[in-house]
């Protein structure tokens, strides 16, 4: 068979899935994606033979692989199934590892720009369903799974002409980033020293669109005790403290305003925190805590792509400092709630997560849920030990009756990403008892 033919079989084989539509079955939708993604190797390598003309067609084939990708994307079953989702993803991810080599091209040919376009194809395939995938401990454990990590972060170090690799990189690392799990990768891989330099540099870097990336990925980064750890030996506070946000660059600078103030806290000792409550006006608590509102409100609990355990984990760490505390019950002033409100506001938001999030919390692989739990006992146990609000707590009848069962359950609970600075929930819930019965 010459080359021609070769190719002419693989533009076939994708002509096929043209036919494919939104009213057809889950079951053929479902092996239409697995399909037509376990084809596109046989699609990008046979650039390597392509005429002009069959180089023409195998480009315009990538709308047949978004088609498809699309009709998937919509359906409400896509949602559900995890093995699907993860199957989706690592059959692309596998497919950027064999093509590493393009993260790395200076000069640019027919035939790169094809591979190239169509990496970033895959590349925003996986950045749209990153939050939906199950990662395991065990994911991105290979050398070439690493190798490639590597590439990117090289790539975007390297670059200074916002090319269109780089758009797609950051969007698929800050994505990444947001799983807690996947930390330590990107820490292993050299991410926390570049994420800093893209900072300082993230007006050479990056796109209008894109300025505002490298801040959410440090921010990912310092959510994760190693993250902390190793950012604070690259100065990263210091970065942050000197970032200037002018709002006629971004698109929510308010976003990025809190953003900075939340990477402030997570990065600071809490011996520090303690005794400075400069750092952190009125305008940030308000700030913070509407955020906490906002995500409550959101059917994933998240809110400008920031999930709720995120503003109450900084929360934590503030409420370690008495007058914090006390502003933001005081104090604070939200949409949702006048001041003379603010503390049964506040603490009808944590009960009703924690009646949400606990019931399931031995049944759910939901890591973020588990952890939610574990973040707002841990606020219930900074907030009981001031005795002017402990007879509110006691009022929660539901909750109340939660702490009991976590100290009588005798399922061990997993606090999975749990930062030093707080206690597990079975000691937060211990505490919280101690406190109220003193």
């Amino acid at each position: 068979m010459d080359s021609s033919s070769h190719t002419q079989i693989v533009l076939s084989k994708i002509n096929e899935f043209h036919r494919l539509t939104m009213s057809d079955s889950d079951i053929k939708i479902k092996n239409a994606i697995l399909e037509i993604l376990h084809l596109w190797p046989e699609v990008l390598a046979a650039i390597d033979q392509a005429t002009d003309d069959e180089l023409f067609t195998l480009n315009i084939s990538r709308a047949v692989l978004t088609q498809v990708f699309t009709i998937v994307l919509s359906k409400d079953f896509f949602n559900k199934d995890y093995l699907l989702v993860r199957e989706i993803f690592f059959t692309c991810f596998n497919i950027l590892i064999n093509h590493t080599y393009i993260f790395t091209i200076t000069n640019s040919t027919s035939q790169t720009t094809f591979i190239d376009s169509n990496i970033r194809l895959l590349m925003k395939i996986l950045t749209s369903i990153t939050s939906l995938v199950k990662f395991q401990y065990d994911d991105f454990s290979k050398i070439n799974d690493q190798q490639l990590f590597i590439a990117m972060r090289k790539h975007i170090d390297q670059d200074s002409k916002h090319d269109n690799l780089t758009d797609g990189i950051i969007s698929l690392i800050w994505n990444l980033t947001d799983r807690t799990i996947l930390v330590p990768l990107f820490l292993n891989t050299g991410y926390a020293n570049s994420v800093i330099e893209w900072i300082k540099n993230r007006e050479i870097k990056f796109r209008d669109d894109k300025l505002n990336a490298p801040i959410h990925i440090l921010h990912n980064l310092s959510r994760h005790d190693d993250g902390i750890k190793e950012l604070n030996i690259y100065n990263a506070l210091q970065i942050i403290n000197n970032i200037n946000i002018e709002p006629n660059k971004y698109d929510d600078s308010d976003d990025m305003t809190i953003h900075i103030a939340m990477i402030r806290a997570l990065l600071t000792d809490i011996n520090q925190i303690k005794i400075d409550s400069t750092s952190y006006s009125n305008q940030i608590l308000n700030m913070i805590i509407q955020l906490c509102i906002d995500a409550a409100k959101n059917e994933r609990y998240r809110y400008n792509g920031s999930h709720i355990s995120e503003p109450l984990t900084v929360l934590v760490k503030l409420f370690y400092n008495d007058e914090i505390l006390h502003n933001t019950f005081c104090n604070n002033e939200t949409k949702s709630s006048s001041s003379s409100s603010n503390i049964q506001s506040l603490l009808e938001l944590l009960v009703s997560l924690l009646i949400k999030f606990y019931p399931k919390i031995n049944f759910d692989n939901d890591i973020l849920e588990n952890y939610t739990c574990v973040v707002i006992l841990n606020l219930f146990w900074l907030i009981s030990n001031h005795e002017q609000y402990r007879q509110i707590i006691r009022n929660f009848e539901q909750l109340m009756s939660i702490i009991k069962s976590v100290l009588n359950d005798e399922e061990i609970f997993i606090d999975t990403f749990m930062p030093r600075t707080m206690k597990s929930i079975k000691q937060s819930a211990n505490d919280i008892l101690k406190n109220l019965n003193s």
